[in-house]
């Protein structure tokens, strides 16, 4: 039998045994540390020459060590540790200042030390699996694998289980005796579910007998004959509790109260309800689906009847709200050419307003919603196949696509062929595409939406075009491209206009009909274009001064476009009697133009840079600065028109300045004069011997600063992803779903401005002699929105925004944020508008008690105007 002792070997067989040798000691001096299996101890005192195992020997052995010494007593067959003493045994780990283990029972105690002043240290941890819990003392036998322990503390899921007398029965399974459930982590912890009795299954559940609530060692009257806490981390079906209260408008309400079906990993299912004493009532359904490396989805569907005013009363409103919302995302994986998605946002005009909402959609009034399905063959030809759906809740207006249909194939080379070898030649490039469009689309009132008459009415048509590329390469940085596009258009519908005369007293007036025709009508068109552009290069260097070099980059770009008049049959005519006039229009809203037209356009880009000293940069010393992205400069002339040949001179360009500032400018001059308000054929240069007249301008100023402490050191922004839970009710900032405040950047400021000023011709100056020669508007806008942290508990988050120009603030809201350890408080505030409401809550951060918490509110909803 051989100590292994830091490369000391000691043969026990060697050392003398008698009636006076009782103990065996070994010296802490010879080492801090001891590691030895416990089966080569197991025999008894004759088995040191037998070699015969021990009828209570261990299947497994036993590995332990201490850092300060091992006793072994072999008449009484126990083993003492001393000082940061641990011990292993298949899946089980013990740790503990003192041990004691006997040989014949297998029955191990360990036990915390008490110092000089009375303060007891290295209390005994258990670890057994996934299960880990700290005591005060505690016995186990390693053959029934059973155990006492003595004011015990146990992590279970996300909560603390803390017992005076805990009996481990098995590997699973526990009894607990005067304990508490709490989901604090501290030794005394804040609050306690206190019970005389439980039974704890790990990572299934905690079932206890009578329970009150207890805070801080004070007990309070709320009180529970059992309870249940589910600790397993799969999906499990209960209870949603609800949320309840009384309002001006709604009485007595209870909402939110329903049912949770953890069917799957794959599928569950939560279904809600809402109901109040003055007739309001609501029923919601929410789904979540996931199929790994295929697709996963949620499904959101909601029926309300919300009621204003008094019953049995003229004043009496009622209003039928409805969503429905399904998310639906495949897997790129699922299929190497085929794809669907969805996105379906459904609602009715009045549910954002009478039901909770994100901010986002109570501030928005218009929904889309979309259905897609992609797939090839063979990466020849793609197909391209949506359902799109649009409506406006403010105006009421209803768009739908059902369906559009987008077919093509794959770009192809006539003149290269298949296996060409060497440099290709201009004509290799000469390529050909085809691409087909189906659209069935529907533009009416949502009132009208299922109406008979809406759907006969449905605008049908389809669309072809031929593409074809002459791309050629001319030098190193010049390029000249040309493109032919044949369209053919396919209606099968179109509207014609009938004049009649109507007679209201004895006054005659006109009236035009619509009348909707059903046939196939084929409409053509032409366009081509070709197009010469390069680029030249800059360069203005200066020796002295922080300012080394301008690179200016000119990018000239010469076009000429023709478009011949092929729209014959795409217009008709009716006679106005009343003016003794014959008037055009088009069958169709997306005709063919019916004019020729042949443009020369000349336009200049400019791209500026500069390069200055930094002292950052240590190897080139210097860093670029951009001045200005682009300053385009464009004019045109079309050979084809009648009249007012020339096209107005167009500047525009854009920068970015310190980073956060966008910046866009647009300016015209026209080369005609206004004469009575309209335009006529007379050049400036000719009446008023200028080249050009100033006649609008557009400048947009937008600035996007995300201001906090990293911003001030020069840091960047690292995208880390945290483990803290996310809060999703509709109350919270900015009404999306986020984490819990960040108190770890103390304060967080986002400012958004934007200025559009805008000047054009005013024509009644010219028509009527009055007012200013320009007309000027400007719109300022500014939103806010952040956090700030008051001490390193509190925060207040706010957001809210102001329109200069009309003097009123936007949608504004604060929220005050304290975080309790393991309660959390919040309180929100929107002090004006339609939604005008404040809440109250207070709450266990674990979701396993997500249901305990206090809620005060005054909802929007109970507003009286």
């Amino acid at each position: 039998m051989l100590f292994v002792y830091n490369n000391l070997i000691a043969n026990i067989d060697t050392i003398p045994l008698n009636n006076e040798t009782e103990f065996l000691e070994l010296d802490s001096l010879l080492s801090n540390s001891f590691e030895w299996p416990l089966d080569t101890i197991l025999a008894k005192k004759d088995t040191l020459s037998s070699k015969k195992l021990s009828p209570n020997a261990l299947s497994t052995s036993i590995k332990y060590l201490s850092q300060d010494s091992i006793i072994i007593n072999l008449n009484s067959k126990r083993v003492y540790l001393f000082e940061a003493a641990k011990a292993n045994y298949e899946d089980i780990e013990l740790t503990a200042a003192f041990m004691d283990f006997g040989f014949t029972n297998s029955e191990l105690y360990a036990s915390g030390v008490a110092d000089s002043c009375g303060h007891i240290h290295g209390p005994p941890i258990f670890k057994q699996g996934s299960s880990e819990f700290c005591s005060q003392e505690i016995r186990y036998n390693f053959n029934t694998k059973k155990g006492k322990v003595t004011k015990v503390i146990t992590n279970e899921g996300e909560g603390f289980v803390h017992g005076r007398y805990v009996k481990h029965v098995d590997d699973k399974t526990s009894y607990i005796k005067d304990g508490q459930y709490t989901t604090c982590n501290l030794p005394h912890p804040h609050f306690q579910i206190r019970f005389s009795k439980a039974k704890v299954i790990q990572e299934e559940k905690i079932i206890t007998g009578p329970a009150y609530m207890s805070f801080g060692n004070i007990p309070t009257p709320l009180a529970i004959p059992f309870g249940y806490f589910p600790l397993n981390k799969e999906r499990s079906s209960g209870i949603l509790m609800p949320r309840y209260g009384e309002g001006a408008q709604r009485g007595f309400y209870f909402e939110d109260f329903g049912y949770y079906f953890g069917i799957s990993d794959r599928f569950d299912l939560q279904l809600r309800g809402d109901i109040t004493t003055r007739g309001n009532w609501a029923a919601k359904s929410e789904a979540n689906y996931v199929f790994r490396y295929k697709c996963n989805g949620n499904i959101f569907l909601s029926f309300a009847q919300n009621f204003r005013g008094e019953r049995n009363t003229p004043m009496r409103e009622r209003d039928n709200d409805f969503r429905v919302l399904w998310r639906h995302n495949q897997d790129p994986k699922a299929h190497p050419t085929t794809r669907f998605s969805a996105y379906v946002n459904v609602l009715s005009r009045s549910f954002s307003r009478n039901n909770p909402t994100s901010t986002s959609d109570y501030l928005s009034n218009e929904f889309a919603s979309s259905l897609n399905f992609q797939t090839n063959a063979n990466g020849i030809f793609y197909v391209d196949a949506s359902v799109l759906y649009s409506q406006n809740t403010h105006n009421k207006n209803i768009s739908v696509s059902l369906p559009e249909l987008n077919m093509s194939v794959r770009q192809f080379y006539p003149f290269r062929k298949k296996h060409k070898v060497g440099k290709l030649k201009w004509y290799d490039n000469i390529s050909l595409q085809w691409r087909s469009s189906l659209k069935n689309r529907i533009s009416t009132k949502d009132s009208l939406f299922f109406k008979p008459q809406t759907w006969q009415e449905i605008q049908s048509g389809m669309q072809h075009n031929i593409p074809l590329t002459i791309p050629i390469k001319v030098g190193k940085s010049s390029n000249w491209n040309t493109n032919v596009t044949f369209t053919e258009k396919w209606h099968f519908q179109r509207n014609t206009k009938q004049f009649s005369e109507i007679s209201i007293d004895t006054v005659k007036q006109g009236q035009i009909n619509d009348v909707f025709q059903r046939g196939f009508y084929a409409l053509h068109d032409l366009s081509m274009s070709t197009a010469f552009s390069t680029k030249v290069f800059f360069t203005y260097s200066f020796k002295k001064g922080d300012l080394k070099a301008i690179r200016h980059v000119l990018s000239p770009n010469l076009s000429f476009n023709y478009s011949p008049n092929l729209s014959n049959n795409a217009y008709g005519t009716y006679f106005n009697t009343l003016i003794g006039e014959t008037v055009e229009y088009s069958y169709f809203t997306d005709g063919v133009s019916r004019n020729t037209r042949a443009i020369a356009n000349v336009t200049l880009n400019n791209n500026l840079e500069m390069k200055v000293r930094s002292k950052k940069d240590s190897i080139t010393g210097t860093r670029k600065v951009k001045l200005f992205d682009n300053i385009s400069i464009s004019c045109g002339y079309d050979f084809a028109a009648d009249s007012l040949n020339w096209q107005p001179l167009l500047i525009s360009g854009r920068t970015v300045l310190f980073s956060f500032m966008d910046v866009n400018f647009r300016l015209r001059f026209d080369p005609y004069t206004i004469n009575n308000g309209r335009r006529v054929n007379k050049t400036e240069l000719k009446v008023n011997k200028r080249l050009m007249r100033f006649a609008e301008s557009d400048l947009n100023i937008g600035v996007n600063w995300h201001l906090n402490q990293d911003f001030f050191k020069g840091k960047k922004k690292e995208n880390k992803q945290s483990d803290e839970p996310e809060i999703a009710p509709p109350n919270n900032l900015l009404g999306n779903v986020s984490k819990r405040p960040d108190f770890n950047n103390p304060w967080n400021i986002t400012i958004n401005y934007t200025l559009t000023y805008f000047t054009k011709d005013n024509l009644q100056y010219y028509e009527f002699f009055t007012g200013k020669k320009y007309k000027s508007d400007v719109i300022q806008t500014i939103n806010i929105a952040g956090d700030i942290s008051i001490t390193r508990k509190w925060k207040i988050g706010f957001q809210t925004g102001y329109d200069i120009q009309q003097k009123e603030f936007s949608f504004t809201r604060i929220e005050i944020y304290r975080d309790l350890h393991c309660w959390e408080m919040k309180f929100h505030w929107i002090p004006f508008g339609f939604r005008k409401e404040w809440g109250f809550t207070i709450n266990v951060k674990a979701s396993v008690l997500q249901d305990l918490k206090y809620d005060l509110r005054r909802d929007f909803r109970d507003n009286v105007y």
